[in-house]
């Protein structure tokens, strides 16, 4: 199965809010204007949903890792002004300390939301997620975001 690119994500949030109109440059060095995913990433900077992979980089052919989905799943709830105050104690984890410090709060608001479930007792943080996985998670969170 073919694994989610964070181009391909930050597209989907994008749809998700309308495809609200853009202006600007893009912030990052390594994603070009003129892209199908140039918008989405633009607005995806300007709304604080992501931040990029390093300095100014974005990494769009990246795959998407479950604690980066969580992270700009739970920044695109705060920025449209959902309470993402949840928080769920990871320590049940056996892999809770593999969790990138940029990731602990996201990745804790997701598993206690129910959007993001462990597999025996792992999160598997830094695995990439495939299309599938992704699409699940999606749905998970639409119908969190149609209930909240």
């Amino acid at each position: 199965t073919a694994n989610m690119n964070r181009a391909m994500l930050v597209t989907v949030l994008y749809r998700l809010a309308g495809s609200p109109a853009v202006s600007g440059s893009m912030p990052f060095t390594d994603a070009a204007e003129g892209q199908w995913y140039s918008n989405a990433v633009i607005w995806a900077s300007q709304t604080g949903i992501v931040t990029g992979t390093g300095a100014d980089t974005f990494s769009p052919d990246q795959s998407v890792t479950r604690e980066q989905i969580a992270v700009m799943l739970r920044r695109y709830a705060a920025y449209y002004g959902y309470d993402t105050s949840a928080a769920a104690d990871l320590s049940g984890y056996s892999d809770a300390g593999k969790i990138s410090g940029f990731a602990q709060d996201g990745v804790s608001w997701a598993v206690a939301e129910g959007l993001i479930k462990g597999s025996g007792n792992k999160l598997s943080p830094k695995n990439s997620a495939s299309r599938a996985e992704v699409a699940t998670l999606l749905q998970r969170y639409s119908g969190w975001l149609s209930g909240t």
